[in-house]
């Protein structure tokens, strides 16, 4: 499973270098774990069929000879990028921008986000982050650049006064080799499967 995922991933990798979360390590990005990139855009979880089969046994940091978290790599402050390009990344979808996507996300992402964006047209999106806690899963270097996987967990609410509601997805980021990690691809995990 996990060579059918690297292989969608190095499909999505079809963008231009960028500013994207530069710095933490010059070496990383995110693996593919599904096949059909997802956000969510409403107050139920994702329905079980919507993730990709291994969601719940994605690999573990070393357990496959590919993925690892180099020593010198500063996981911290990689997170904490990882978490505000989260939250950038949120609000710009609720703007229903897709040019200041172009910034953050790959071609790829974008091509299969833009119809969802179209459909939703002129309608009112706001999302606010109640909760965000953030995993480092591991990284693979590739020919062009490297992937990193990045768990979020945590609550958001998408209605003012609504009710904030749990989630939990892998984001799926690439790095090319000159340029900033881009969003290649999300992962949700439906909660009867989440940790």
């Amino acid at each position: 499973m996990v060579f059918a995922v690297l292989f969608i991933v190095r499909r999505l990798r079809g963008a231009a270098p960028r500013q994207a979360m530069q710095g933490a390590y010059n070496a990383s990005a995110g693996q593919q774990a599904q096949q059909q990139p997802m956000w969510r855009e409403s107050l139920a979880p994702a329905p079980a069929a919507a993730a990709a089969p291994a969601a719940a046994t994605l690999p573990k940091a070393g357990e496959d000879g590919n993925w690892f978290i180099p020593g010198d790599f500063d996981t911290p402050r990689f997170l904490q990028q990882a978490k505000e390009q989260f939250v950038r990344i949120q609000a710009i979808w609720d703007s229903g921008s897709v040019d200041n996507l172009r910034d953050l996300l790959t071609d790829d992402l974008i091509a299969e986000l833009k119809p969802q964006l179209e459909a939703r047209g002129n309608e009112a999106n706001k999302t606010e982050v109640v909760l965000l806690n953030a995993e480092l899963l591991g990284i693979e270097t590739v020919s062009d650049g490297h992937l990193a996987s990045v768990r979020f967990s945590g609550m958001l609410r998408e209605n003012p006064g609504a009710e904030a509601f749990r989630f939990e997805e892998v984001w799926n980021l690439f790095k090319p080799t000159s340029g900033g990690w881009l969003l290649a691809g999300i992962q949700q995990i439906p909660v009867e499967h989440a940790s």
